[in-house]
């Protein structure tokens, strides 16, 4: 069922420096030339129970966006239909009154959000618990509290709210790391009680391990959407690799998440020797590379990257040899440490002159390797690394 269907939305807003203009665009609805559009002829759905990861760089519409599903701001064309309650984590704090007590702004939050009185107070206990606040402060005016206690009073304020659709704009990078990983906890809680979530970040990475699936949101319109991995890669081709060319025909038994850079078809090949790999059992790994003569081999490296389902990752090697223009046969050797699990391999020529790193060719997922334990062995974490333990007795 779906919860979220927009259609043809578009968002302007007046740039004009003269209030004349912006009076007169107001009354008639006619800014001329001075507006900006922030987002154009937007069209999406979520269905019931998705964490969807919404991405792009600043400026691209991604906040504008969640304010007006929020009920924040309103659009000029289009439709948006929501069906069910909804709560947003878009600026935390914002809306708090400062000479109130941090008990009076959880009501005050609770009532902005459309919630009685008597469901605000039955989650009281849990708000204040969850932000580490004690009774004390808790009656105290919030203008008395540090940012850190007033981050997490906002934050649990919001995420407690009994509502079908939450939205969430960057909020989760707030506190401290313990805090954070709370917060992170909290809502793989809330993806399993079916709760839709809209979640707004630069972070990649959060986006990969947390969202079921994700959009891209370039310049007011969307650029790409679907599957996590291929739509977050994609994104970070458009950060890395101005202008570079994109492989959609990969010639290979596995087809790749995605391939891109200034020259592809200098990878060769990616070569492994098996599939499944026993843990501490060394991997080896030869990439088959033939450098263009644009390449500058003062800043040329071959690098090799394992990561997990998410596309995070794990382990990155790079050559520091210098390499020579034509073909060079690179060679990665390491011990599997990676506890029982597939992942998948990314192998890349970077380009080490540009800041962010360019590459003459990246292809994430060329392979995947399973790592799988030994016999009546039981392995926790995702990777095992050598530890000496020693006990002693007084």
């Amino acid at each position: 069922m779906e919860v979220i269907s927009i259609k043809n939305l578009t968002k302007s807003y007046v740039t004009s420096h003269n209030p004349v203009n912006k009076i007169f665009g107001a009354i008639s609805g006619s800014y001329k030339t001075d507006r900006f559009i922030a987002l154009n002829k937007i069209c999406l759905s979520v269905r019931r129970g998705e964490a969807v990861g919404i991405i792009g760089k600043n400026g691209s519409g991604k906040s504008t966006l969640l304010k007006i599903l929020a009920g924040i701001s309103g659009y000029d064309t289009g439709e948006c239909d929501i069906h069910g309650s909804v709560s947003s984590l878009l600026e935390l704090g914002v809306g708090f009154n400062p000479e109130y007590s941090g008990i009076e702004n959880i009501y005050l939050n609770g009532t902005v959000n459309g919630l009685s009185k008597k469901a605000v107070s039955s989650q009281i206990d849990n708000i204040l618990e969850f932000a580490e606040i004690t009774p004390q402060f808790a009656k105290s005016p919030v203008k008395t509290y540090s940012s850190g206690m007033l981050i997490r009073l906002a934050f649990a304020s919001m995420i407690w709210l009994d509502t079908d659709i939450i939205l969430v704009d960057e909020a989760l990078a707030v506190g401290d790391l313990k805090f954070q990983a709370k917060c992170y906890r909290k809502f793989e809680e809330l993806k399993a009680q079916g709760k839709t979530i809209l979640f707004v970040s630069h972070d990649v990475d959060a986006v990969r391990r947390f969202c079921t699936r994700a959009i891209w949101i370039s310049d007011g319109r969307i650029a790409d959407s679907g599957d996590v991995a291929a739509v977050t890669s994609h994104y970070m081709q458009s950060c890395v690799s101005h202008g570079a060319k994109v492989s959609v025909d990969i010639n290979r038994e596995r087809s790749v998440i995605n391939r891109y850079g200034s020259d592809i078809g200098c990878i060769k090949s990616v070569n492994f020797c098996k599939y499944e790999y026993e843990l501490a059992e060394d991997i080896c790994v030869e990439i088959i590379v033939d450098l263009p003569l644009s390449a500058d081999l003062d800043f040329c490296g071959v690098c090799l990257s394992v990561k997990d389902k998410y596309g995070l990752d794990l382990c990155v090697f790079r050559t520091e040899t210098q390499l020579k223009h034509g073909t060079n046969r690179v060679k990665f050797k390491f011990k599997n440490c990676f506890n029982s699990g597939e992942y998948f391999i990314a192998a890349g020529v970077e380009n080490r002159k540009t800041s962010p790193i360019s590459y003459y060719e990246y292809m994430e997922g060329t392979e995947i390797i399973k790592s799988c334990p030994k016999e009546n062995e039981e392995r926790f974490g995702l990777v095992a690394v050598a530890c000496e333990i020693s006990i002693g007795q007084e």
